[in-house]
């Protein structure tokens, strides 16, 4: 699918999710935690000053739309289902979080925590797709969604395998934090490990590996844009709320540029660039920043 049609069917899917947020948070049906306990944010609740107040983050809420931008463009760009995931999980993680912020129940919690860990297992399962593909060069074939494709169902099958996995560990309850930099570092050792094996290569020759992919223009600006969104991602994570690790960034003023807020944008972009250098092994998966067939 192309031109117009994939453009209204992508706009078609943001919009749901738009419109889903703001029946959800602006209806009746959802209960508001007015005395929550929250050790990762400092927002101060805009129930302090109107008790009737439907968003009780607003900051904390609204930069969640960064998630929904960033999945929105994968969702576009992206010519197979494991990448279509990754952008589908995003605008998935746009919903629950916006929602946990905005009413900030232990439910909503719930799942918002569950969906990072589900949106990281998509992005590495596309990561091991797209560097097997950037390995073997195989016939390169995407998944045609029909069910007499074989590729199409494995794909499927690993996609929903990410959310079982993910809302597993959920209720397995591990350290949030802990747990999101291991499945942030498995990542990045999919994706870097070609250039880690060609390292250990100068030590031991027996392991040299094949050719590493032609660099493009586009590389550069994806790993450029990894240090650039990805350092103060981290720095606001761990800066915000009662128990930050790095700085006090901890702020109760309403007009104060929240942190936790940040960290939504910049980590929104950071899975955004992150998949766009996917694109460095298998490029007919559909770039962000530039278009593999004018490479």
């Amino acid at each position: 699918m192309r031109g117009l049609p994939r453009i209204l069917t992508v706009a078609t899917i943001a919009l749901f999710f738009a419109v889903g947020f703001f029946g959800l948070v602006l209806g009746s049906g959802l209960h508001r935690n007015l005395h929550p306990t929250r050790g990762d944010q400092c927002e101060p609740l805009t129930t302090d000053k109107d008790p009737k107040a439907v968003v009780l983050e607003p900051q904390n809420t609204w930069s969640n739309w960064g998630y929904l931008f960033a999945g929105t463009l994968i969702l576009y760009r992206s010519r197979n289902l494991l990448g279509a995931a990754v952008g589908l999980n995003l605008a998935f993680e746009f919903l629950f979080s916006a929602l946990y912020h905005s009413k900030l129940t232990d439910s909503m919690q719930f799942i918002d925590v569950a969906w990072i860990y589900v949106l990281l297992l998509s992005l590495i399962a596309c990561a091991v797709q797209s560097v097997v593909n950037g390995l073997h060069d195989p016939a390169r074939e995407t998944e045609v969604p029909t069910f007499s494709n074989w590729r199409f169902l494995l794909a499927l099958g690993i996609a929903a395998a990410s959310i079982f996995l993910g809302i597993l560990i959920r209720v397995i309850h591990p350290d949030s934090t802990i747990t999101t930099l291991l499945l942030a570092g498995m990542m990045a050792v999919v994706i870097w490990f070609k250039y880690l094996w060609k390292l250990l290569s100068t030590f031991l020759s027996f392991v040299w590996p094949p050719e590493l992919p032609n660099w493009r223009l586009a590389d550069t600006i994806a790993v450029i844009l990894t240090f650039v969104f990805g350092i103060p991602a981290l720095v606001c994570r761990f800066s915000d709320g009662p128990d930050h690790i790095l700085f006090n960034w901890c702020s109760r003023d309403e007009g104060t540029l929240q942190a936790h807020a940040v960290w939504h944008v910049t980590s929104a972009m950071l899975v955004l660039v992150t998949y766009d250098f996917l694109g460095h092994y298998f490029p007919e998966q559909g770039r962000i920043f530039a278009s593999w067939r004018d490479d």
